[in-house]
């Protein structure tokens, strides 16, 4: 710390109090300005800054933390010593304190969700294990006070914290100029470990594979950029067909979406839906089922002749890939773009061969003792007695679809090109998926009162939304880690706190990885000093 004297421009002089600060990544020191005295020009004036200057340095020089020093010769010297995470709190717990700032609630129960967030983020598990693994993280956390937190977050408390989530994705989006015109909806299966059913458990057909368990239907929407929109449960034994409209009645009321496109998988579409998407004049584009369509659009689709081409690119193989396309009048008033690749053509033909090469091992086999899933095939018949043998006529059928695929969609002169890109962006939507069910844990879920599993599911959301949302603004400063690896790397932020034996506090950070230098730049958090003491009783 050091008094400086500037000459200015005018002639006269600015006493200024600095400090030599070196910052992180960098070289060289450089001079920070704690206090500018003013300026003067006469020898008096500039004398009396001076001073004022000297009588300032002097008060924060006693009052600096480095006045104190940390001496260890012995274990007699430390009296208590603890490491913990600061990693996941650092980057998690300011984005939840800007998030949810004005979310309506007692500060006991915003900062029970605030530590059961970031605990899902940093290390999922069962409610009793997260109360031991919290300290870990400097959080404090006792299994009576989260389930009496869990049972007084009320439906219109969960309400508003979607809505909340839902504001804050508008307004990400708006300031980067941006509309909320795409959603994606989609649905997967959350199941227990338990086999007793009641109002929201319930069996049905597991994407999970495990059929032997209750479940429950999870339906979650998306922006194009995977910001979270919204999400609803179903009992498990719920066609998620039957889904969709009952998800659109709510966002209808919660929230004010106009002019959107949605996107969604075509085993969510019947023709009640897209019916419906038209009465409420909600534009849609989903994967069409080809191979179901009416034979005079199937054969306009086989027919290559009438197909434009869209681009021409060669894969890192040297493999020329043509997409082309066609669109075409479908049965239900709306229209069909179908696309033909001629390396997803050569794609299905491998696969094609892949599943011959297994099917012809149970040739002539009984079909009793040879039920596996490679059998499941449109052209594997069986004869009398059970015998396994390929249907070569329908073999044949199945060739001419190779490399073809399609959209449904009802806006009128589509543009292929974007329908496409657009509809390859449901790829957001099964990362949500995938970020929600292995690095959040959402299941199996152990609960068994139904108001605990909402509030489980809004917990797990709201980690969602604090992982989604940290990836969108790294991608804004081109600065972005996948949050497995982020996660890596904020496991190694720890700090050690000692108090030695006059009672005196000190923490100490452990080496922190460098890779984490421009994530806390990005995200404008302060890079945590090497070592500080802290007041008395801290």
């Amino acid at each position: 710390m050091f008094i400086r004297k500037k000459q200015n421009k005018g002639g006269s002089f600015s006493i200024l109090l600095q400090i030599g600060e070196r910052p992180t990544g960098k070289k060289y020191p450089v001079s920070r300005t704690i206090k500018n005295f003013g300026s003067a020009r006469s020898d008096k004036d500039i004398a009396s800054l001076v001073k004022q200057a000297e009588t300032y340095k002097a008060t924060l020089m006693a009052a600096s933390p480095k006045a104190q020093a940390l001496k260890i010769i012995s274990d007699l010297d430390v009296k208590s010593c603890h490491s913990y995470n600061i990693g996941f709190n650092d980057i998690y717990g300011q984005s939840f304190d800007g998030v949810f700032a004005n979310l309506a609630l007692k500060p006991h129960l915003k900062n029970m969700l605030r530590d059961l967030a970031i605990m899902r983020i940093a290390s999922p598990a069962s409610k009793l294990k997260t109360t031991r693994l919290s300290s870990e993280y400097n959080i404090n956390l006792q299994v009576d006070s989260i389930y009496k937190s869990m049972d007084q977050i009320t439906t219109s408390i969960i309400d508003n914290i979607k809505k909340t989530i839902y504001d804050h994705s508008a307004q990400l989006l708006a300031k980067e100029n941006e509309k909320l015109d795409v959603l994606f909806y989609d649905l997967t299966t959350i199941y227990f470990e338990t086999s007793t059913s009641d109002e929201i458990r319930n069996f049905g057909f597991s994407k999970d594979g495990k059929h032997r368990h209750v479940q429950i239907m999870l339906a979650v929407i998306v922006t194009k950029e995977g910001l979270p929109i919204d999400y609803a449960e179903f009992p498990g034994c719920c066609y998620e067909g039957h889904t969709l409209i009952p998800v659109l009645n709510e966002l209808g009321k919660r929230y004010n979406i106009d002019n959107i496109v949605l996107v969604a998988d075509a085993a969510l579409m019947n023709k009640i839906n897209l019916q419906e998407l038209d009465k409420r004049n909600i534009k849609y584009i989903i994967a069409a089922r080809i191979k179901n369509l009416s034979k005079n659009i199937t054969k306009s689709i086989l027919d290559l002749s009438s197909y434009k081409t869209l681009s021409e690119t060669k894969n890192p193989d040297g493999l020329i890939d043509k997409i082309s396309s066609v669109t075409i009048d479908s049965d239900y008033g709306d229209y069909i773009i179908a696309y033909h690749s001629t390396i997803r053509a050569r794609k299905d033909e491998y696969d094609r061969k892949q599943d011959l090469e297994r099917i012809e091992k149970y040739l002539n086999s009984s079909a009793k003792s040879r039920l596996t899933s490679c059998l499941r095939k449109p052209y594997v018949k069986i004869k009398k007695g059970s015998r396994i043998e390929i249907d070569l006529n329908k073999l044949e059928a199945v060739k001419k679809y190779d490399g073809f695929f399609g959209l449904q969609t009802n806006i009128k002169n589509a543009n292929p090109v974007d329908f496409l890109s657009t509809y390859r962006g449901l790829w957001q939507i099964e990362q949500t998926f995938r970020i929600a069910k292995t690095n959040l844990a959402i299941r199996p879920v152990f609960h068994y009162n139904p108001h605990r599993i909402r509030v489980h599911f809004v917990i797990c959301y709201m980690a969602l939304a604090l992982v989604r949302y940290t990836e969108f603004l790294l991608r804004r400063q081109n600065c972005y880690l996948p949050c497995e690896e982020l996660h890596l790397l904020l496991d190694r932020m720890r700090k050690v706190q000692i108090i030695d034996s006059n009672d005196t506090f000190f923490e100490l950070t452990e080496n922190p990885p460098v890779e984490l230098i421009p994530i806390y730049n990005a995200l404008k958090i302060t890079w945590p000093k090497k070592f500080c003491h802290l007041p008395s009783g801290s």
